[in-house]
């Protein structure tokens, strides 16, 4: 098998604006509204729709994301068990509506991968750190962000390529 260039994190990366922003003041209502129309409007046929969307402060620097896990997440219950549940749901969703961004985000922290990097590097810090997406650096600066479903993709496409080789 002839010897082939890998491609860089770079390669397989989501450009920063491509992806939907919200702020950390926001209000969970308004997040979800972004949220589930950038997910449907991706949602079609080839494209890998957005299961979360950037937390952005005031300064416009990236502090965190907001995905369907998290805000199913916050909608734990503590106490009474299901025959109490009557009617929950519903108060439990409209009063988790009013909460802000900061409250139910997932902070990025310090966490970040080289836009020159090797993509296994990505693969060890999403499975290592436990992580949905990873943000993709570049002179200092935020350019992208890689999540598992490009690295699956770029796997599976090598794996086709080579599969008769």
């Amino acid at each position: 098998m002839p010897e082939q260039v890998e491609k860089k994190v770079k390669h397989i990366m989501v450009p920063i604006q491509d992806y939907a922003t919200v702020f950390l003041e926001n209000s969970l209502r308004d997040a979800m509204f972004v949220l589930k129309n950038t997910f449907f409007a991706s949602c079609t046929a080839g494209s890998q729709a957005h299961r979360s969307v950037l937390v952005f402060d005031h300064h416009k620097r990236l502090v965190g994301t907001l995905s369907f896990r998290d805000i199913i997440s916050s909608l734990k219950t503590q106490g009474e068990g299901p025959k109490h549940w009557e009617g929950a749901f519903t108060r439990l969703c409209l009063s988790q509506a009013a909460k802000k961004v900061k409250e139910v985000m997932r902070p990025v922290g310090e966490i970040r991968v080289n836009a020159e990097d090797s993509i296994l590097d990505a693969i060890y810090l999403l499975m290592n750190e436990d992580l949905e997406l990873i943000p993709v650096e570049e002179k200092g600066h935020i350019v992208g962000m890689v999540r598992a479903v490009e690295i699956f993709k770029e796997v599976s496409e090598l794996v086709e390529a080579n599969a008769f080789s």
